[in-house]
């Protein structure tokens, strides 16, 4: 059996996950490989940056997202940088499938998507570039997710960062999905479909705010942001 504690950095109400896509990423990639095997045991806990928990202190991590790792044994394993967690998450069941072609269509559209909220590139072409690219590999393969009907390892990276574009350019940006992206719409609306992705997705709110306390990102004024704290969470999982 393998157990651990996924923690995560705690958002504005000091309990649920803030709004980093990184973390959604880690958290929706627990629960699909806790789906596929059901000898995986996790939870996720959650901590203040600036004030970090006992519970926390005594893993022995220094940063989140992390990992602690309890063997049977009773040893306990800590991983905390970016490389060290997906490697862990690599040796969890199912095995990753070949995906190079999806990765292709895939791999510039964060990059984009930042550029474009900084305000390095200040037109949406390019970003629309690559939602162009993911949309004509998606007709082409006409499966619900990228690589099948089912989610797989890397639906769990893109869903999660196509969101955090989708909320985030939307308030900042004034920006909207190209409605003629039909089947970009379709794999979010499916990706919004299952339990996983819903389970581990943060609040509007706590999205916009990660986003707009980011170096060079537009920032909130002190009102709107307490707003945004104050407002009941909210869930942008239909289009």
């Amino acid at each position: 059996m393998t157990k651990f504690s996924l923690w995560l950095a705690a958002g504005t109400n000091n309990v649920l996950p803030a709004g980093d896509p990184y973390a959604h990423h880690l958290f929706m990639r627990c629960l699909f490989h806790a789906k596929h095997d059901d000898t995986i045991k996790f939870d996720v806990k959650t901590t203040k940056i600036t004030k970090t928990s006992d519970e926390f202190k005594a893993t022995g991590l220094r940063r989140m997202p992390g990992i602690f790792v309890v063997e049977e044994s009773g040893e306990t394993q800590t991983f905390e940088t970016e490389d060290e967690i997906l490697d862990f998450l690599e040796y969890l069941k199912p095995s990753r499938g070949d995906d190079e072609e999806a990765e292709n269509a895939t791999c510039d559209l964060f990059r984009q998507f930042a550029r474009f909220v900084k305000d390095v590139e200040h037109s949406d072409t390019a970003l629309n570039t690559e939602l162009l690219r993911l949309d004509k590999y998606l007709s082409e393969h006409g499966t619900r997710f990228l690589l099948s009907d089912d989610i797989a390892h890397l639906d769990c990276l893109v869903l999660t960062k196509l969101h955090s574009i989708r909320i985030a350019a939307r308030h900042l940006k004034n920006y909207e999905i190209p409605s003629e992206l039909s089947h970009v719409l379709d794999y979010l609306k499916a990706g919004y479909d299952t339990e996983m992705f819903r389970l581990s997705c943060p609040s509007d709110q706590e999205i916009i705010i990660h986003w707009t306390e980011l170096k060079d990102t537009p920032n909130l004024s002190a009102k709107d942001r307490a707003k945004l704290v104050r407002d009941e969470p909210v869930y942008s999982f239909t289009i």
